[in-house]
């Protein structure tokens, strides 16, 4: 069902409002509310002791909780009824009540993959604490819309879509941003807070010296040609006033100085700035700014609606239709396509980038915008090309979605070898890129991981679940058990065999490896670094690439119009955030703080310019 929120309505801001109450101290209410019940023996305090049922929207629909609180502490978190996708969601239903109750606060991480479940049964959970607390709780439901002839319709209200919204507004115009899900912010919300600009306040408070010419060249040594000259000029002529706009807003960078990736491959210059957190700090600080227009009267925002196609007329895209039973269509001049990338959906993952794969992009993420960029006319730009992250472990009961992760990198001893059983660079001691690219173009893009019985004994467990570690092996084990993505083998033949690798091959590649282990240096790649023989029995773990962001999108210019087959802009058609595809901005860059701060970049820029067309007649 198709919710419509405007001026104050905000469910998430409801949300976070409660949340917040739940830290703070308040006069014990006096009753709970008429469908529970609250002892009179309990001792007074934040909560009127009972048992309390709310609900939240989540990817498929309501999802209810049940809340049992005493005085001052939340005693139970239980999730009674939801409509979720089944494996996906089962991690968030299982973890997020018990982390809830261990907490004794709805600030809890969300479970990666599942997050849209996730931030339901907090935002029910907040609810009914409230109601704990004897406040009134404004339900969610339909009211009425301030207007429904808006100048700019922004599709998607994550970080590049409020900024877009926002500026469109700063511009004059009358503006709606409809988001699919029951909170703005998007992908962000769940992402590290780097940005990265060139010649920012910090930077030279620092006393670093830097321009957009400097940045340009970075992105040309590491960028292989991909980036589109026009749109990185543009870019980086705005990613410092970005950075500032930013610090303007209070974000907490820190000691503020600028620093090279900690992930990344390293710029010739420091120019990343790492707000205190994350993206999700960055979304506080741009909210209060969109409750403005809203109040002012010329922003709407409409939350839990789905955008199901776009309207073109003679060669114009003049409007939206939406998934609700009426087919509720609203016309503007212009349309703002934020709605990010195609890092959820499996279909076109396999089509563009990898055989085999699994995700961390929320399961919002499944690439609207390219199908309805594709639709009016769009082409794409740099679909090929994805760099994924490595070490993502196949295990079945999340399928698609990544629960669980191998540690590669500088894990003591261990190589990487593929399905031809040879080993394809210095394990412990390589460049991002180099890594991303050993799993991309490893053969069915399968790669394993080789440790001995020695490291399983004496050293950390090599697997993390959830991004939590695996105490004392056990996860490890238990996929040893199933047999599906660790194996273990007395000899190099029994391994090979258990994962269809030629066993003459991998014996030739762990003798060779062994054989330079006791000589001290790497004959292969020139390693030096934690040489370890792997000898008597060996064990194999199963890893795949995972994706958090995706890189290609449609071609635009550089007022982020997008652009048709001739290189001419589609009348009434913009473009910005991760569909923009930061492969075109930043070519094939693993750059520190690229894709959050081109949210903002092409944020203002898509909504200014969208704003201009607008309110040209």
């Amino acid at each position: 069902m198709t919710t419509h929120l405007s001026k104050k309505i905000l469910s998430l801001l409801l949300a976070a409002a409660m949340a917040l109450s739940v830290a703070a101290c308040s006069q014990p209410a006096s009753s709970a509310s008429s469908s529970e019940s609250a002892p009179s023996s309990e001792a007074a305090g934040k909560y009127t002791a009972g048992t309390y049922e709310a609900s939240a929207a989540g990817m498929n629909g309501d999802v209810k909780v049940s809340v049992t609180v005493d005085a001052n502490n939340i005693t139970a978190v239980e999730v009674t009824e939801h409509q979720e996708t089944p494996g996906i969601s089962d991690p968030a239903i299982s973890d997020i009540p018990a982390a809830i109750v261990e907490a004794n606060s709805v600030d809890v991480d969300a479970v990666s993959g599942a997050t849209i479940t996730s931030e339901a049964i907090k935002s029910a959970v907040a609810t009914a604490l409230a109601k704990a607390e004897g406040k009134e709780v404004e339900e969610e439901g339909t009211t009425e819309i301030a207007f429904t002839d808006p100048d700019v319709i922004v599709i998607g209200a994550g970080f590049s879509g409020m900024n877009a919204a926002l500026e469109a507004a700063n511009n004059g115009a009358k503006v709606m941003l409809i988001e699919k899900n029951n909170a703005v912010g998007g992908s962000i919300r769940f992402a590290g807070g780097t940005l990265s600009g060139a010649g920012t306040k910090m930077q030279q408070e620092a006393g670093v010296e830097d321009s957009p010419e400097d940045f340009i060249a970075d992105i040309e040594r590491m960028g292989g040609g991909r980036n589109i000259p026009e749109l990185t000029q543009k870019h980086v002529e705005n990613a410092a006033a970005a950075v500032d706009w930013m610090d303007s807003l209070g974000a907490d960078f820190g000691d503020r100085q600028p620093k090279q990736p900690q992930t990344y491959d390293a710029f010739e210059i420091p120019r990343e700035h790492r707000v205190t957190g994350g993206g999700a700090a960055m979304v506080e600080l741009v909210k209060p700014l969109l409750d403005e227009k809203v109040a002012e009267g010329n922003l709407e925002i409409l939350l839990n609606t789905e955008v199901k196609d776009i309207i073109i007329e003679d060669g114009a895209v003049t409007g939206v239709i939406i998934n609700d039973d009426a087919g509720t269509q609203y016309k503007a001049k212009s349309i703002i396509l934020a709605t990010g990338g195609y890092g959820h959906n499996e279909e076109w993952l396999h089509k563009y980038n990898y055989e085999n794969v699994l995700t961390t992009s929320p399961e919002f993420v499944t690439g609207d915008g390219y199908v309805f960029a594709e639709k009016a006319g769009a082409v794409f730009s740099n679909m090929d090309y994805l760099p994924a992250y490595a070490g993502g472990v196949p295990v079945s009961d999340t399928g698609f979605v990544r629960s669980v992760t191998a540690k590669e990198t500088a894990y003591p001893g261990a190589i990487w070898v593929n399905l031809d059983g040879n080993r394809m660079l210095n394990e412990y001691n390589c460049l991002d890129s180099e890594k991303k690219n050993a799993w991309a173009t490893a053969p069915h893009n399968i790669v394993y991981i080789i440790i001995s019985q020695e490291m399983r004994d004496t050293q950390d467990p090599i697997l993390s679940v959830n991004s939590k570690g695996d105490e004392n092996w056990a996860r490890f084990d238990e996929e040893l058990e199933k047999g599906e993505v660790v194996f273990k083998g007395d000899t190099v033949e029994e391994l090979a065999g258990k994962i269809g690798v030629d066993a003459a091959a991998l014996k030739a590649t762990i003798d060779t490896y062994n054989a330079d282990c006791a000589a001290g240096k790497d004959s292969q790649f020139g390693r030096t670094e934690s040489l370890i023989p792997l000898t008597g029995t060996l064990y194999a773990v199963k890893t795949v690439p995972y994706v958090m962001l995706t890189k290609g999108g449609p071609l635009m210019n550089a007022d982020a119009q997008v652009l048709n087959a001739d290189g001419q802009p589609i009348p009434g058609l913009y473009e910005c955030g991760e569909l923009a595809g930061g492969a075109n901005i930043g070519g094939a860059c693993n750059i520190g703080g690229l894709a959050n701060t081109s949210c903002i970049v092409w944020g203002k820029i898509a909504g200014a310019s969208a704003a201009k067309y607008a309110l040209a007649e």
